[in-house]
């Protein structure tokens, strides 16, 4: 019998998110059902630890809070709970991922003891995008291996249309280390090939499980009430309003899904953090689905709920992408005012089959990538 073959794997896995911890489950049940042996490496860099993540925030994407003592004091009092919190509950939901023995918290300690495999891997999610402290990661781009090893990238993400161009000759550099590349979004795969790097589109590895594979992970149990769900990711308040409206006006209740527990002043019922299971169950059972979240988005369309989406400011590519293949930009919420975008249902009938045959695309090119 022939061995099989190891892949170790780096995604942005360690992110109290449900799409980090899922994407990353979707990744390891696609190489396992391919004849591989899936390992996540367990690269959690030191700056992005729970205790470390407030101070590295101040200091990137949170600068405003920085002006003075008086401002930080407030960010660390109101956020410190909020992460410690995320973090305990998602330490749980993380251990259906199969992740390295030793957790790694640098390149250096990557380079010093890299895990053993046959191939490694670059996967999904914003793992070519800037991390928490603003800077490009080499480590996403595998750097600390040495030039035999092989390496593919399976749905990689630059986040964004572009990349600035002071990270252009260092990410051509490493991309060009790469033994195959294949990234999710299109305006990924331009970005590559502006750089002179072949690359190819994939789906995000969410749909490389049939909905009825998702649907092991979720609690058999019945829905009494109908409702409209809504899992937004980003501070918005005209998208607060308008799924408070939007319920309102189908005579429906209002549920609202977060992993950080200071959501709960805004509008819906809240339910806060639950388990993986509890989060795909809330979404199966919608009767409308309103997101801001690409992960969100992903689990709609592979769940059958009506959705709607509203784009977030930044990184939005990924869910304009998305709908572009499956045929419904529509879904996209261009008025506040308009509650009636749902008047056309969406043919999940259609959208299956578009989504079953690029998963088999998808699917053979990630087969070929790590060989028979």
């Amino acid at each position: 019998m022939k061995k099989k073959k190891t892949v170790a794997y780096l995604t942005r896995h360690a992110v109290s998110n449900y799409g980090s911890v899922l994407q990353a489950y979707a990744t390891q049940t696609a190489l396992e059902k391919l004849g591989a042996n899936a390992v996540c490496i367990d690269y959690y860099r030191t700056d992005e630890k729970t205790e470390n993540l407030v101070d590295t925030r101040l200091k990137s994407v949170s600068a405003k809070w920085n002006k003075n003592a008086l401002t930080r004091l407030v960010f660390k009092a109101t956020q410190n709970p909020v992460y410690k919190f995320a973090d305990k509950r998602f330490a749980e939901y993380r251990k259906i991922v199969k992740v390295t023995d030793k957790e790694y918290n640098s390149e250096q300690e990557l380079a010093a003891d890299i895990p053993q495999a046959d191939i490694y891997m670059t996967g999904s999610d914003q793992v070519w995008n800037t991390v928490v402290c603003g800077e490009i990661d080499p480590v996403y781009f595998l750097s600390f291996l040495p030039d035999s090893a092989k390496k593919i990238a399976y749905a990689a993400s630059f986040g964004g249309s572009e990349v600035l161009p002071k990270d252009k000759e260092n990410i051509k550099k490493w991309l060009k280390r790469y033994d195959k590349i294949t990234i999710r979004e299109n305006s990924g795969v331009k970005i590559a090939n502006e750089l002179g790097v072949p690359a190819e589109q994939v789906l995000d590895p969410t749909f490389l499980l049939e909905k009825s594979e998702w649907e092991k992970l979720i609690p058999q149990r019945e829905c009494s009430e109908k409702y409209v769900l809504v899992y937004q990711l980003h501070p918005n308040k005209q998208f607060d309003e308008y799924a408070k409206q939007y319920a309102k006006k189908k005579g429906l209740k209002l549920y609202r899904l977060s992993h950080c527990f200071h959501h709960i002043v805004r509008s819906g019922k809240f339910v806060c953090c639950p388990p993986i299971g509890e989060f795909l169950w809330y979404i199966k059972n919608a009767e409308h689905f309103l997101t801001d979240s690409f992960h969100g988005t992903a689990f709609a369309i592979g769940l059958n709920t009506q959705f709607t989406d509203v784009l977030p400011k930044s990184y939005s590519e990924r869910i304009s992408s998305i709908l572009q293949l499956i045929g419904y930009e529509n879904r996209i919420l261009k008025s506040y005012n308009d509650f009636d975008i749902d008047s056309e249902k969406i043919d999940f009938e259609k959208v299956n089959e578009k989504i079953s045959a690029e998963r088999k695309k998808s699917l053979d090119i990630l087969k070929n990538m790590i060989g028979d």
